[in-house]
């Protein structure tokens, strides 16, 4: 008897000493309480309970963290409701434990201190169309620092916005602001539109009309060239000839009298009554 229970106490204290880590995994061993070391993957030994022990930790495991929605204040005072989705590892195994009572807690406490830090910077009508992944990407990287900082252990591999939305309460008039900011964007995207088509019309008219302007102004000074050289020939011929002047000046100013006079023919001793009809 005493022999069986000597090899039943031998095989609980070889049992309890060993130690099978899975890939993927870290066993933490305890000695007295304090931690002591780490065992990776395989097959590995401690000394029996009470003296040490160990805890598994999985480091290979995406853990995931659903915050449900928290309201926030944007930068532009306004409110919006924000729910994250946290996805993270464990990177080091001896400081997830004994670092942090509640890991999942502190996790979400950090996020959503440097999420409303950064949603405070940004307006809502940023943070309700394009500005979801900059917040997202920012909101890690804050994140990650933080909790290296602290010695917590986790890495983040994401920071996800589930859903980010106006409270109940002014639904409706943001989205009344949505719709007007889409008729806005139709009436610029027709007004670009037209003005892509009328603006080469334009510019074809102003340049026929520039050419236009060019080619008379071109005729009108080979005009006025003309009718200066002529008349400089005309004083030197007038210079030369004083009488052929003279005459030119008479018949000249017989034509212009001419043009204004009415001849009327009549006998001999007839009555006749002015003004004469013509």
């Amino acid at each position: 008897m005493i022999r069986w229970v000597g090899l039943a106490l031998l095989a609980g204290v070889v049992g309890s000493s060993a130690v099978v880590v899975e890939s993927g995994d870290v066993a933490v061993v305890y000695r007295f309480g304090a931690i002591d070391r780490t065992l990776t993957a395989g097959l590995g030994l401690r000394a029996p309970w009470p003296l040490e022990s160990h805890e598994i930790v999985d480091v290979s495991e995406v853990r995931r963290v659903e915050t449900g929605n928290v309201r926030m204040l944007t930068g532009d005072t306004n409110l919006i409701d924000l729910d994250l989705i946290i996805q993270y590892t464990v990177s080091d195994p001896v400081a997830y434990q004994t670092g942090l009572s509640d890991a999942e807690e502190t996790l979400t406490g950090v996020v959503f201190s440097v999420t409303k830090n950064i949603i405070a910077t940004m307006g809502v009508d940023v943070l309700l169309t394009t500005g979801r992944t900059e917040l997202q990407q920012v909101a890690e990287e804050a994140a990650q620092v933080l909790l290296d900082q602290h010695r917590t252990g986790i890495e983040l591999v994401a920071v996800e916005v589930r859903a980010i939305t106006p409270p109940p309460a002014v639904l409706d008039a943001f989205k009344d602001v949505s719709s007007a900011r889409g008729d806005r964007d139709t009436l610029a995207l027709a007004a670009e539109s037209y003005v892509s088509q009328r603006l080469p019309e334009v510019r074809g008219l102003a340049t026929e009309r520039i050419e236009s302007s060019k080619a008379y102004a071109a005729e009108r000074s080979a005009r006025s060239s003309g009718d200066v050289a002529r008349f400089d020939r005309l004083l030197d011929a007038k210079a030369l000839s004083a009488r052929s002047t003279k005459a030119q000046i008479w018949t000249e100013a017989a034509a212009r009298i001419g043009a204004k006079t009415q001849l009327h023919v009549v006998r001999g001793e007839t009555q006749i009554s002015l003004p004469l009809e013509p």
